[in-house]
């Protein structure tokens, strides 16, 4: 909808992990993605210098661009009625975006 790739899908191909996949640091820093979204800012305290200090994330696109966004965990982990607030902040996110 957002015109977005999840990284993570490519771990739960045939949906038997029900789009749950378990991912390793390995596979994300492999993956180089060019955005992250945390939905760990408040209660994990996560940010992009915690994402940058993470072992091999220095070389990261994401991480080396800026381009980690933290989202409100309670939109993020809770959905329901709130999964339109979660798409809100990631449009958001992503009209900020440099060209």
């Amino acid at each position: 909808m957002l015109g977005l790739r999840n990284v993570a899908d490519a771990s739960d191909p045939d949906g038997k992990a029900f789009g749950y996949p378990q991912l390793s640091a390995e596979a994300l820093v492999k993956a180089n993605p060019d955005m992250v979204f945390l939905a760990d800012t408040k209660c994990c305290k996560q940010s992009l210098a915690t994402v940058r200090a993470r072992p091999g994330w220095a070389n990261v696109a994401a991480a080396r661009t800026g381009q980690v966004i933290g989202l409100d965990d309670d939109v993020a982990s809770r959905w329901g009625p709130r999964i339109v607030d979660l798409v809100r902040a990631i449009a958001d996110a992503l009209h900020n975006v440099p060209a």
